[in-house]
C-alpha cells in the first residue's frame, strides 16, 4: 500500500500474545502501528463549555500539538471551522442554526513546541466572537444549543487530514480531535456526577461468537461492574471514567477511557472504543437516543449505545443494541 495515498492512520492489526486462548487471533493498535498522515491532539483542555451564566466573558480554549511523522514540522495550516446548532426551538422562536463556515486559520507562524515535543498551537474560541461570526444574538442562546466545531489539518505536500479520512482510534486512543461541540450548558459542582458508578444493563442483546469467543457488550448477564468518574480539567461538565474490558473479553480488549458531558438535561457519551478490529476501523458502541437526567440528583442515569453497526471494525456484525445504568455507590 502506498502510504502517500492510504487513508490517514489506518489501523494495521498486530499479531501479539496477551495472553488469549488463540494468540494468532489478537488484534493490538498503537500509535506505532499507525499509517501516519496528521492530527491534532489535544494536550490540554482549559475550558471547554460556554457558561449560560456569563456568556459575554465565556471563552473555550484548548491547547493541541500536531501528530503526524515530523513532529508536526510538516503542517502547513490547521483550519477550524464553525456552525451554531440552535435546539432550543419552539414557541415561534427562529431557528438560529448555521451552516458550517471557516473562522480561524492557524498557520505555523503561529505554532511552537509543546510539551511532548511537537509543534502545536493555543485555541480560544471567544463565545463573543464566534456567536457575531454566526449571526447568533447573544440573548436567543439556550440551554442544549452548541457551537460545532470542524478542523482540518493541511501538511505541506498538499494532503488534507479531517474526522472524514480518519479512525475512531484517533479520538479514542490518540486524544485526536478533530471535531467537537461547545455546548452552552449549566456548569456543575466538582462534587457533582463524580466516585464511583455501578454500572449494569438495563437491556442488552443476545451473545454471539466473535473470534471464537462468546460477545455480549462490556460482558454477560448478571452482569456489574464498578467504575470511576472523574473531573476533566478545564470543564465542569465533563466526567470521564475507565471502561474495562469492551467486546470480546476473551482477547482482553479494553474499551480505553469514555467521556461524559451533562449538558443541563441531557448526557452525551463518546465512543466504547476497542482500538482493534478485523482489518478496517476500530469495532466500538456508539451512543443513540437521547440520554436525559437530573441536574439536582446524580444518583442514577442511563445511556443507550449501538454496538458493532456502522463502527464494526471490519467485522460484518449488524448494529446491537444494549444499555448502561449508572448507580452511584
Amino acid at each position: 500500500m502506498n502510504t502517500q495515498s492510504s487513508i490517514v492512520l489506518s489501523l494495521l492489526l498486530l499479531l501479539l500474545a496477551v495472553g488469549c486462548a488463540d494468540e494468532d487471533k489478537t488484534p493490538i493498535v498503537t500509535q506505532d502501528t499507525l499509517l501516519f498522515g496528521a492530527f491534532p491532539r489535544l494536550v490540554e483542555l482549559r475550558t471547554g463549555e460556554f457558561d449560560l451564566a456569563n456568556l459575554s466573558s465565556s471563552a473555550y480554549e484548548m491547547e493541541v500539538d500536531f501528530v503526524d511523522n515530523a513532529g508536526g514540522e510538516d503542517v502547513a495550516e490547521y483550519r477550524v471551522y464553525v456552525s451554531f446548532d440552535d435546539n432550543s426551538l419552539g414557541g415561534g422562536r427562529q431557528d438560529f442554526s448555521t451552516n458550517s463556515e471557516l473562522f480561524r486559520t492557524y498557520t505555523p507562524s503561529d505554532f511552537r513546541a509543546g510539551p511532548n515535543g511537537n509543534l502545536g498551537v493555543d485555541v480560544v474560541i471567544p463565545f463573543s466572537e464566534v456567536a457575531d461570526f454566526t449571526g447568533v444574538p447573544l440573548d436567543s442562546v439556550r440551554s442544549g444549543d452548541r457551537f460545532q466545531i470542524r478542523s482540518e489539518v493541511e501538511k505541506e505536500d498538499g494532503r488534507v487530514f479531517g474526522a472524514g479520512n480518519s479512525t475512531s482510534a484517533v479520538t479514542s486512543a490518540f486524544q485526536g480531535i478533530f471535531d467537537f461541540n461547545i455546548n452552552a450548558t449549566c456548569p456543575l459542582g466538582d462534587d457533582e456526577f463524580v466516585g464511583e458508578y455501578t454500572i449494569t444493563y438495563g437491556y442488552v442483546y443476545d451473545q454471539f461468537d466473535l473470534f471464537d469467543e462468546p460477545v455480549q457488550a462490556l460482558g454477560n448477564p448478571p452482569f456489574s461492574r464498578v467504575v470511576n468518574l472523574e473531573l476533566v480539567p478545564g470543564s465542569t461538565t465533563r466526567r470521564s471514567f475507565a471502561v474495562g474490558t469492551y467486546a470480546v473479553p476473551g482477547y482482553n480488549f479494553d474499551g480505553g477511557t469514555v467521556t461524559l458531558d451533562f449538558a443541563c438535561d441531557e448526557v452525551r457519551s463518546t465512543a466504547i472504543d476497542s482500538g482493534a478490529g478485523c482489518g478496517t476501523g476500530s469495532i466500538a458502541a456508539t451512543q443513540t437516543n437521547v440520554a436525559s437526567f437530573d441536574l439536582d440528583d446524580d444518583q442514577t442515569f442511563t445511556i443507550e449505545y449501538t454496538d458493532f453497526g456502522e463502527t464494526d471494525g471490519g467485522c460484518g456484525v449488524p448494529g446491537m443494541d444494549f444499555s448502561l445504568v449508572f448507580t452511584k455507590n
